[in-house]
C-alpha cells in the first residue's frame, strides 16, 4: 500500500458510507443490515444465500471494503480498515460453522453511513 492505492485500486481512502450504494445494488440492504436475519441468532448475525458461497463472499467483501487499507493476517483472515474507523474482516471459513463470513465492526466509526455492526455468513441455497 506504499504506492498510495487502496483496496480495489482506488486512489482515495474510502469510508464504509461511500460503499453502501454499490454493495446494496447487488445485496439486500435494509435498516443498516445486509442479507437476512439469522433465525437462530438474531439481527446482528446475517445470512446471504448463494450457490457459490466463496465467490459471493469475496464479491461482497470487495464491494464493501473498496478503498480501505487491507492487511492479510493469515491464510484465513483479511482485515480492512476504512477511513471512518470501520473495520471489516473476511474469513474464508468461520470458526462457528465453516462458512465464509464478513464482519462489519463500526465500534470506532466516526460516520458509518447507517450501517450497523453485523456478521454476515454466506450459506448454500437449499435445492
Amino acid at each position: 500500500m506504499g504506492t498510495g492505492s487502496y483496496k480495489g485500486g482506488t486512489i482515495k481512502y474510502h469510508s464504509i458510507g461511500q460503499n453502501i450504494l454499490i454493495t446494496a445494488q447487488t445485496y439486500k440492504y435494509s435498516n443498516g443490515y445486509f442479507g437476512e436475519s439469522s433465525p437462530s441468532t438474531g439481527s446482528r448475525t446475517r445470512n446471504i444465500v448463494s450457490n457459490d458461497i466463496v465467490a459471493t463472499a469475496k464479491d461482497f467483501y470487495s464491494k464493501i471494503a473498496l478503498g480501505g487499507k487491507e492487511k492479510k493476517l493469515s491464510d484465513n483472515l483479511k482485515v480492512t480498515n476504512m477511513s471512518d474507523g470501520t473495520r471489516i474482516s473476511f474469513r474464508i471459513k468461520s470458526k462457528s460453522d465453516g462458512t465464509p463470513v464478513v464482519e462489519i465492526n463500526i465500534s470506532k466509526s466516526t460516520h458509518s453511513g447507517g450501517v450497523k455492526y453485523q456478521k454476515i455468513h454466506f450459506i448454500r441455497r437449499d435445492n
